[in-house]
């Protein structure tokens, strides 16, 4: 894993407002700039998981309503049919939003602990 090592470049009043520089890898922003991408990065696991929830919950109730689909798919009428696209849908959307909130749960926990490491090199 990369090491980096942080500089307080220009300070402010508010310690949220310093300028921060990243070594190792150029970069540069502030702990407001990096607590804004935290937040983002929660809501927009907060948001999957409550789609892939929904989505579940859809294909559930198309499975439940419809439990005849899986054993006799050759002899599907056009309705049943699409019930069955319409399943199928819905399982691709949960499994879709599971791997988008995976990923941005993986995404937060980079930023949580360079965040943690950003405050222990700089005392902040």
């Amino acid at each position: 894993m990369l090491r980096f090592s942080y500089q307080i470049k220009k300070k402010a009043k508010d310690k949220g407002d310093h300028r921060i520089t990243k070594h190792g890898q150029v970069a540069e922003f502030s702990l407001r700039e990096m607590n804004r991408n935290v937040e983002q990065v929660r809501k927009q696991a907060r948001e999957m998981e409550a789609n892939a929830k929904l989505q579940d919950s859809m294909a559930e109730n198309i499975r439940r309503a419809n439990p005849d689909l899986v054993a006799y798919m050759k002899k599907l009428t056009p309705k049943k049919r699409y019930a069955l696209t319409m399943l199928a849908i819905q399982e691709n959307k949960a499994k879709q939003f599971k791997d988008q909130e995976k990923q941005a749960k993986s995404i937060l926990r980079t930023l949580m602990s360079e965040d943690k490491e950003v405050r222990k090199q700089l005392k902040l």
